[in-house]
């Protein structure tokens, strides 16, 4: 296992390498407790030796020994999980294809509500172009509120965790009240269950705030002193708001294309289907691309403190080269579980048998919990990808053997920071599926006449909105996630870096301090 080492001189400019980097050692280094380590030449072949979990820890003396080549950490080298980068660029070429399609045929196939002709009196199931005002409302609210709170948690950080948790109670029990009163009782029961379950939360949870509120203000400490993070938290929004608005347009496009009255519109219905899984698929890779990247900044923060000068450069490469299949292998495992839960989403929303609703209820629970774990789990899966730069599977395989040897897991499960993103996101694609609905009340569109769309619409504003949140949250979660990690791999370095969260952790769960 990789510790580090210290040295004399100032680190050079090539970054391109994985952190932890490997330094270079002669007969005289041994641990210490400087944060700046010089970087070696090009990493030679190493023969990387698995850690043997199962050895009680030595004393802190033998853990300051010399290290051998073999204890060292190698780079890999090449693309990793290639199969997945052509996969997905398969499906980004079927995906522009349709856009092209859809785009081309936008203005010209209008009918009299600026949608497709009708061959009878019944609308369909297809949208008009006039649809496409709400999708830009939800991706401008979604942009600004997402904006806005990755600002409030650089300039607040302690307050912002208590007023997530306030804020969403009021908000959901406002929706339930709405949704009452408009007699749509589905969403308003569903809404209603949330509210009960955040008060319920927020007593249970009290007790773990302090220690949240240490954890973001370190992350956000470190989002001011290295800018780029933030940075690269916009350029990301700002991708996945265009990429959310080409979607929308080749939505629209395609159904204006395809739609017919007249037969069973299947190939419409396998194209929506695709387009919804390509839009999962690629939004998670904006995600993860951005999660690796920033990951990178905050281990080298961690490792090597201020000793690397724009450490966003090297993290982007690899995050773009080296890791790219394994983000996509990731981010298409993640893509296959959203799209179970938009069908039973939509499956429910339609459903009015009780039973039938209440069945599909709890299948969506069950689906919703296996999802959630799997999220968790890969995040800090993709962390270790940032630091080791190994293939997806090997990679999540050691990290969380590590995290488990260490005790993080504990320590994990009582940090609120991701429960507070959750709810954050879950905030946004609420007030943009709210705004979606009351247009479809206030708007009457005619292809909505009977509302049979209500769940589409609203389905599609909370896709656009959480998946704003999602992508400029990954700056506050990239930064937690990888603590967790680079603290499995080398706690002695957070006492260097970050003595304050260093000894917070030491009090409340003292094996992390422990050597491996």
């Amino acid at each position: 296992m990789y510790q580090p080492t210290s040295q004399s001189s100032g680190p050079p400019n090539d970054q391109h390498k994985y952190y932890p980097p490997p330094p270079t050692f002669n007969n005289n280094n041994t641990y210490g407790d400087q944060a700046h380590i010089e970087y070696g030449q090009q990493q030679q072949s190493y023969s990387q030796q698995p850690p043997n979990y199962g050895v009680p820890p030595p004393p802190l003396d033998q853990q300051q020994q010399p290290y051998t080549e073999g204890e060292k950490i190698k780079p890999s080298k090449g693309w990793n999980d290639v199969w997945a980068i052509i996969l997905w660029l398969c499906n980004l070429g079927a995906f522009i294809a349709l856009a092209v399609i859809a785009l081309s045929t936008y203005t010209n196939h209008k009918g009299s509500y600026n949608g497709v002709q009708s061959e009878n009196a019944y609308p369909g199931l297809t949208f008009d172009t006039s649809t496409l005002m709400i999708y830009g409302f939800s991706a401008i609210i979604g942009f600004g509120i997402s904006f806005l709170y990755l600002i409030l948690a650089n300039l607040f950080p302690k307050p912002l965790i208590v007023a997530t948790f306030i804020g969403s109670i009021i908000v959901y029990f406002g929706v339930t009240i709405y949704y009452f009163v408009e007699h749509y009782y589905s969403a308003a029961i569903v809404f209603l269950i949330f509210s009960c379950l955040y008060v319920a939360c927020f007593f249970w949870w009290r007790s773990r705030i302090p220690f949240a509120t240490v954890m973001l203000q370190t992350i956000t400490k470190i989002t001011k002193s290295h800018p780029s993070t933030i940075i690269i938290g916009i350029i990301s929004l700002i991708i996945q708001t265009a990429f959310s608005f080409l979607f929308m347009f080749t939505t629209i496009g395609i159904y204006q294309a395809w739609y017919s009255s007249a037969s069973n519109n299947s190939q419409l219905n396998c194209a929506m289907v695709f387009l919804v899984f390509s839009f999962y698929w690629t939004s998670q890779v904006i995600t993860y691309v951005t999660h690796v990247t920033i990951a990178g900044i905050f281990a080298t923060v961690y490792f090597l403190n201020d000793g690397v000068r724009h450490p966003v450069w090297g993290s982007a490469k690899r995050a773009l080269t080296t890791s790219f299949g394994s983000i996509c292998f990731g981010a298409l495992l993640i893509a296959i579980i959203n799209l179970v839960r938009y069908f039973l989403s939509i499956a429910r929303a339609n459903t009015d048998n009780a039973c039938m609703a209440f069945f599909i209820c709890i299948i969506q629970c069950i689906v919703n919990c296996a999802a959630g774990l799997f999220e968790w789990f890969n995040y800090y899966a993709f962390s270790g990808v940032a630091i080791y730069g190994k293939a997806f599977v090997p990679t999540a395989r050691q990290t969380w053997t590590m995290i488990k040897d260490r005790g993080i897991e504990a320590m994990i499960n009582d940090n609120l920071i991701g429960n507070v993103l959750f709810m954050g996101g879950l905030l946004v694609g609420v007030l943009c599926s709210l705004l979606g609905y009351i247009y479809l009340i206030v708007s009457n569109p005619p292809y909505n006449r009977d509302g049979g769309m209500t769940p589409v619409v609203i389905m599609i504003c909370f896709l656009v909105g959480a998946s704003m949140f999602s992508t400029i949250a990954t700056v506050i979660s990239s930064g937690v996630a990888t603590t967790f990690v680079c603290l499995a791999e080398d706690p002695e370095a957070l006492r260097r870096s970050q003595p304050e969260l260093y000894e917070k952790i030491r009090e409340t769960w003292p094996r992390i301090a422990q050597g491996v």
